[in-house]
């Protein structure tokens, strides 16, 4: 399997979100928000690469997931969730797992590079256009 990452702009991903991936056949694409501080867009890599390790060991595919963000940002657009809610810890989400585990390595990336936790939920917050 080749892996591609890429940081690209905000408002150039598919969903609301600061990281993406999916698998389009021997490929794995990963896209990460470029605004980002360079230690949290290496925690949002681990995150993403987690989440997908394990939807891909229980067979979840990447149609189910896109299916499912979809699903969630017409939510959004509809006024169900605020956009302060991840659709990954929604009990209905394909990839809720992966999500979860990815969330907690994330967690300790912030942690070993030395940066603030809440510094990056903030950064990630404000990109995505999240009210505090």
């Amino acid at each position: 399997m080749n892996i591609y990452v890429r940081c690209i702009p905000q408002d150039q991903h598919r969903f609301t979100t600061i990281g993406d991936w999916w698998e389009d056949g021997d490929v794995l694409e990963v896209r990460i928000s470029a605004e980002l501080d360079w230690r949290y867009r290496f925690a949002v890599l681990f995150h993403e690469l987690i989440e997908f390790g394990i939807c891909k060991a229980a067979g979840i595919t990447t149609v189910e997931c896109d299916a499912f963000d979809a699903l969630f940002e017409r939510e959004y657009e509809f006024g169900k969730w605020p956009r302060s809610v991840e659709a990954g810890f929604d009990k209905r989400c394909p990839y809720r797992r992966g999500h979860v585990w990815g969330s907690r390595f994330e967690r300790l990336v912030i942690f070993l590079l030395g940066a603030s936790w809440s510094g990056y939920i903030d950064a990630c917050d404000k990109l995505m256009g999240v009210s505090q």
